[in-house]
């Protein structure tokens, strides 16, 4: 690489001919004034826009990613970068630029396929050090998208353990075909052996533990297919079992249907395990999953309305934009249509369940399967009356399984069936990403400001009840995939009250296990969450006024000069206090801002800094929007489950009754709306009706607040005036 940056050279790993090397060539068009900080309280999208423009400029990142270079100018202002744009960023890295040694934990990737796995936990904030795929295809796929630092490795039976670098979580999909059932199905129609007998992949989860006794890593994830625990009548699953307890390993494992994530229904086995002298306290059931049913067919489909995104890397080769139109090669023959019909009649005369699978735009899919480049059988496309259905295109595929658009697709369609039929949910991983978030880290914290502590807080082992009062205020602010011990606000508290941020970390996390929506199902809370948990917990719902008017006293009396801008998101006019207020009128605007400050972290945080209803995620255009009005419901004011996370229209058009949500979380469109016919309300209000709104990650909106809203505030609802 040009030291001047003027040419740089990057080398791409994986194809079994060895390295290919390929050139590009950059002009630099404008000086870069600024520069983004990338220390430990920055995420990875920011630290590769960091990198990112060492080798291009604004424009040319821009013009990359689809936005404007002054959207690209406001992020390096502000010092931070939407997480969906990680994949894009990474892309502009050449291979031979390793980023600095700051991620919050390091991961190795075994039988990594495409990459789905290693994008979820790369989106927490770790960073891949070592990638093994045999596989060339899959291997061309995750190199084009992963270009930065390191080569992927092949057959991992050849590997020695020992050269493995060392790692904080051990990520393997090991292969499913031997315990799937599918497989096992095809297997025994061929002769073949399967499970643990089969010789060339059955056996392959040996080497995973291999490397687990190797390395010792901190924990570990695993993923396979749902039969895996029936397998030879449960005995393949207790050998594996047995074999990761006897490595040291607490395992917790669980069933998780894709559905949930993404318009597919795709059941797959997670086994969690964390090293037993660790001692660590992990529960899946920290968190809720979103409900079956919100996203459908129509969520990943290619728009024929003229809003399909245009890709540089995609061109025309499954959409034709020209003509609005899903390329006609997907439509499936008449001889093969008629085939399959046939296919299905013969099944079903015969009282078996074999056919094709015909999917509408409010359909959740059968699980896509590596077979599914032969005929797409299990998923076809209504296309309407007297027209053939249609495959899903391998972009369509990608999305149902949780890929962004800026995911490439640079093999065939017949491989890129077989490989996204292989992979993992992207979004399904990330939730098991975020619950095992706070226990990933061992690194030292970074060095605070030293505070002096009243001795009252402190104590030799026991929470305090001040503790945790903190404790909570901050929970209740912090984004879920944000509670692990190098969250900077986290370590500045956990100095203050005289705890670890490790332990501080699981308190929070602790505190996520008593969220009703886990409780109320019947789930039980992580067993470390003690009584005086519970009553914190409790004394907050009582009075979410007074314990955040408490919580800031106690931080302003035990830290008056606090380094961590509590702030930040909330710098509009209606926060600012007149310099020449004074005595009780400035306590009154004090509080007031205390109190607002508190319920819009705590709102912006549950729904991940994103509108509920539009995903815009620009924080200068995001409200903490009440269900049931500020003034309407005083205990309630500060509840964060008496708010939605709204973009400005959102939360204007939610406070006039012009919308509403029923208690399924959909949007309910007003008689008034649904009448006006201007092209504003027609592109981006009318397409809200019926669409589910984007749960949060704690403090999902009351029923008794939408009941509320409905009754008192929607339009269709109010008495003419």
């Amino acid at each position: 690489m040009d030291v001047n940056g003027v040419t740089a050279t990057y080398a791409f790993y994986g194809t079994k001919s060895g390295v290919i090397s390929a050139s590009y060539t950059r002009i630099k068009k404008e000086a870069m004034t600024t520069v983004l900080h990338t220390g430990p309280d920055t995420d990875l999208a920011t630290r590769y826009l960091a990198s990112a423009q060492r080798f291009h400029t604004q424009a040319e990142i821009a013009a990359h990613l689809g936005v404007t270079p002054r959207a690209v100018r406001h992020w390096v202002a502000n010092q931070e970068v939407p997480q969906k744009y990680v994949f894009g960023l990474q892309r502009l890295l050449p291979l031979e630029l390793p980023l600095e040694d700051n991620a919050a934990f390091t991961f190795i990737d075994l039988f990594a396929g495409i990459g789905g796995i290693r994008m979820a936990f790369e989106e927490i904030g770790g960073q891949c050090v070592f990638t093994s795929e045999w596989d060339s295809y899959a291997q061309k796929t995750y190199t084009e998208n992963y270009p930065g630092g390191h080569m992927i490795n092949g057959d991992i039976t050849q590997l020695d353990a020992q050269d493995i670098p060392d790692h904080d979580l051990l990520l393997a999909g090991f292969p499913c075909q031997p315990f799937s059932i599918a497989g096992v199905s095809k297997k025994n129609a061929l002769g073949r052996a399967h499970g643990f007998a089969d010789e060339t992949q059955g056996t392959l989860f040996f080497d995973v533990c291999r490397i687990i006794e190797t390395k010792q890593p901190r924990a570990f994830l695993l993923e396979n297919v749902k039969n895996l625990m029936s397998h030879d009548k449960g005995r393949t699953f207790d050998v594996i079992k047995r074999s990761l307890d006897d490595l040291g390993y607490d395992i917790h494992t669980r069933i998780i249907d894709g559905a949930h994530f993404v318009p597919q229904h795709r059941e797959r086995i997670l086994i969690v395990g964390f090293r037993k002298a660790d001692q660590i306290t992990f529960d899946w059931n920290a968190q809720p999953l979103p409900a079956k049913g919100r996203h459908t067919i129509a969520d990943i489909l290619h728009r024929t309305d003229g809003s399909e995104p245009k890709q540089a890397w995609d061109g025309d080769r499954f959409f034709k934009h020209a003509s609005g139109q899903v390329d006609a090669k997907y439509t499936l023959t008449d001889k093969l249509w008629a085939y399959l019909q046939g296919y299905a009649a013969k099944y079903k005369a015969a009282g078996n369940g074999f056919g094709f699978g015909l999917v509408y735009p409010d359909s959740v899919a059968r699980t896509l399967s590596a077979r599914y480049y032969k005929d797409g059988s299990e998923i076809l496309v209504y296309q309407g009356e007297g027209k053939n259905p249609r495959r899903l295109t391998p972009r369509e595929c990608a999305r149902l399984m949780g890929f962004p658009d800026t995911f490439r697709i640079s093999i065939s369609d017949t491989q890129a069936y077989r490989l996204l039929a292989d992979a993992a949910v992207v979004p399904m991983v990330a939730a098991a990403a975020k619950l095992m978030a706070p226990s990933l880290t061992t690194r030292e914290p970074a060095a605070t400001t030293s505070v002096v502590l009243p001795e009252n807080i402190m104590s030799s082992g026991r929470w305090t009840k001040d503790q945790l009062k903190l404790a909570f205020h901050l929970y209740c602010q912090l984004p879920f995939g944000k509670l692990h011990s190098r969250n900077p606000e986290i370590i500045e508290l956990a100095k203050l009250i005289g705890r670890t941020a490790d332990a501080l970390a699981m308190k929070l996390v602790n505190f996520a296990s008593l969220d009703p929506a886990i409780t109320g199902t019947g789930r039980k809370g992580l067993s470390k969450a003690s009584n005086l948990d519970r009553e914190i917990w409790a004394d907050f719902h009582a009075d979410w006024e007074g314990l955040a008017l408490e919580c800031a006293q106690l931080r302003e009396q035990f830290d008056p000069t606090s380094t961590v801008d509590r702030e930040k998101e909330a710098k509009t006019d209606d926060f600012q206090i007149p310099d020449d207020f004074t005595g009780e009128t400035r306590r009154v605007f004090t509080e007031q801002r205390i109190k607002q400050t508190f319920f819009r972290r705590a709102v912006l945080a549950s729904y991940r800094g994103r509108c509920c209803m539009s995903g815009l995620s620009e924080p200068r255009l995001l409200i903490a929007s009440h269900i049931v009005p500020w003034s309407k419901d005083k205990a309630n004011r500060l509840n964060p489950s008496n708010g939605l996370c709204l973009s400005a229209i959102h939360d204007r058009a939610f406070d006039q009754g012009l919308i509403t949500l029923s208690d399924d979380w959909k949007i309910v469109l007003s008689e008034e709306l649904r009448k006006r016919d201007e092209p504003f309300v027609q592109s981006v209000l009318k397409p809200l009706e019926g669409r589910a709104i984007e749960i949060p990650d704690r403090f999902v909106p009351d029923s008794a607040f939408l009941q509320r809203h409905r009754a008192e505030i929607f339009l269709d609802n109010r008495s003419p005036r």
